[in-house]
């Protein structure tokens, strides 16, 4: 995320409720809106999964932040990623009153990459440095992240 040269910027999210645990939240910075509104909900049994569970939410930002970073820092040594996917597992556990809490996230990148460089296991022990989500979160949940990618010239 690039600070466009203000010392902070503001992000929110407008929740509204709609039933059960269902809610609408709608992204936005100042007056921008971001995107569409999304609709969440708890897994089942107490919700009814109509739309992503915080937990997933969670991983899901994680996730995509990794993989923004990644393809970020490939791009500044002139590696432009030919395509990339992200799975983002949060894993859940009782804690020792019973509550479910996050205890860790797994997360898994896989890009392909048009040639071999010396530069790629350079840019994937530096990468994790520049994801916000990922860095704010680390010092209370553990996030695991492996890079298995592919070079598309090794593809016959």
């Amino acid at each position: 995320m690039h600070m466009k040269g203000q010392p902070e910027r503001h992000f929110g999210a407008s929740i509204q409720f709609i039933e059960g645990f269902k809610f609408k939240s709608q992204a936005y910075e100042g007056d921008a809106k971001h995107g569409t509104p999304v609709i969440t909900d708890e897994p089942d049994p107490v919700g009814a999964n109509a739309g992503p569970s915080t937990p997933s939410m969670l991983a899901m930002s994680v996730g995509h932040c990794l993989s923004a970073s990644l393809v970020e820092t490939l791009r500044h040594v002139g590696i432009y990623v030919t395509s990339l996917t992200t799975d983002a597992i949060a894993v859940v556990v009782p804690n020792e009153e019973g509550n479910p809490r996050i205890k860790r996230i797994d997360v898994v990148i896989r890009p392909v990459l048009p040639k071999d460089s010396p530069n790629i296991k350079k840019c994937i022990g530096v990468f994790e440095n520049y994801c916000t989500v990922c860095q704010s979160i680390r010092p209370a949940i553990p996030v695991h992240v492996e890079v298995p990618y592919v070079v598309e010239e090794a593809v016959t």
